[in-house]
């Protein structure tokens, strides 16, 4: 069992889900469109769990029925979602190109779960928490599901200091 089986069979202990996800991505697809690889951790999410939410959190999961079948809608709407943000001047720039913040997920619409992209393994690639109204940001050492366990262990619906 690899540690990204290891994390993602915890947080579905975390949130009760014994199940698998019913849908089979294109993952050939969805890294074309993205133009690099997806996390171990963030494809063993996709193929555990459905698309849903978690509380206030919310996984942007390829899988959704608006985008299922178009990898490029998938990572266009991902891109459009955090475009106003880059004529913030002083902060984080979203994109999908190495040294962009690319938003995997969001809180409540107001704080976006992010990698921080760089040209190193998807694997290596470090979590970040921005807050675009706030301005701020903070980076989150570990993976997208070491990110989810660590709100549901500690959190109900607030991320807890990092």
């Amino acid at each position: 069992m690899t540690g990204a089986s290891t994390a993602v069979d915890r947080l579905a202990a975390l949130v009760g889900w014994s199940g698998r996800s019913p849908y089979d991505p294109d993952w050939s697809s969805l890294q074309a469109a993205f133009g690099h690889q997806f996390p171990t951790d963030f494809r063993q999410y996709v193929e555990r769990f459905p698309p849903g939410a978690f509380d206030f959190v919310q996984v942007f999961h390829p899988c959704e029925s608006e985008y299922r079948e178009d990898a490029a809608y998938y990572v266009d709407v991902l891109l459009w979602r955090t475009n106003p943000a880059n004529g913030i001047e002083d902060y984080y720039r979203f994109g999908n190109k190495p040294g962009e913040l690319f938003a995997w997920g969001t809180v409540n619409g107001e704080l976006e779960l992010c990698w921080e992209l760089s040209s190193k393994p998807a694997d290596t690639w470090t979590c970040v928490v921005a807050d675009i109204r706030g301005r701020t940001g903070e980076s989150y050492p570990g993976g997208m599901l070491d990110l989810l366990s660590h709100f549901h262990r500690d959190g109900a619906g607030e991320f807890p200091p990092l």
